[in-house]
């Protein structure tokens, strides 16, 4: 289990007024708090610094410069090594340009970071799918779903994994899960039509396929929409 770093305590320097200056050193105070005003101005120019460059990446993402996102986060974290959002982002970039080793180390970081973040892990989860790690994704799945139980897709792509690896009733269970907090989520639908048919509930899944159907037909998905009434008509004769 991942240990929460401690980030350095700042020394706190405890000033008795009275006694510094019938010693003589009100002059030593002075430096104390001047120095300490120094100090809160790098914080605050790190924070600055921090922020324009995280941003400036996340802007990169949105207009698909994924190597210039890649140069901004990792500046944001030669300032900030304990920003895990950046490590975060960087990872997600990572994997889209291929980098899937170096992604889910970064994903790995930001949750050694902050732990308690379940975006982090469903994020590692959905490489390590791909990665055909499914143990690793099923387990940062459930400690995703832990921290959110609302977690729409990570129910849905933990019950894809079971399902594959024909554990039937426990992907039957995420899928419906899945549709109670998203009733129009088509996919959910057609693999709980899957699932129910596995399980030889044949009523059930023809009727899934049905709504998965209709769902695909009204957003759009044309292909979706075919396989789906292609599963109606094997069941159907």
């Amino acid at each position: 289990m991942p240990t929460i770093p401690i980030l350095p305590s700042q020394l706190v320097v405890t000033t008795i007024f009275n006694s510094l200056e019938s010693l003589g050193f009100a002059n030593i105070a002075g430096q104390v708090f001047s120095g300490e005003q120094a100090e809160s101005r790098q914080e605050t120019h790190l924070k600055v610094s921090t922020k324009k460059f995280y941003t400036q990446g996340l802007k990169n993402l949105e207009q698909q410069d994924l190597h210039g996102a890649i140069k901004n986060f990792t500046t944001t974290i030669s300032i900030n090594p304990q920003f895990a959002s950046a490590y975060s982002s960087r990872g997600m970039t990572r994997y889209k340009l291929g980098y899937k080793q170096s992604a889910i180390e970064d994903l790995t970081t930001a949750i050694e970071i902050n732990p308690y973040r379940a975006k982090y892990y469903s994020n590692r989860g959905f490489m390590l799918t791909r990665l055909k790690d499914y143990t690793g994704a099923i387990a940062d799945y459930n400690s995703a779903l832990l921290l959110n139980p609302n977690l729409t897709q990570a129910y849905f792509n933990r019950g894809a994994i079971r399902l594959q690896m024909e554990n039937s009733l426990a992907a039957l269970a995420d899928f419906e899960s899945a549709i109670r907090l998203d009733g129009d989520f088509a996919k959910a639908y057609f693999n709980r039509g899957v699932t129910r048919y596995r399980l030889r509930e044949v009523q059930g899944a023809f009727e899934d396929f049905q709504k998965a159907a209709g769902l695909f037909k009204l957003q759009g998905k044309i292909d979706s929409y075919r396989d789906a009434v292609s599963k109606i008509r094997q069941l159907w004769y």
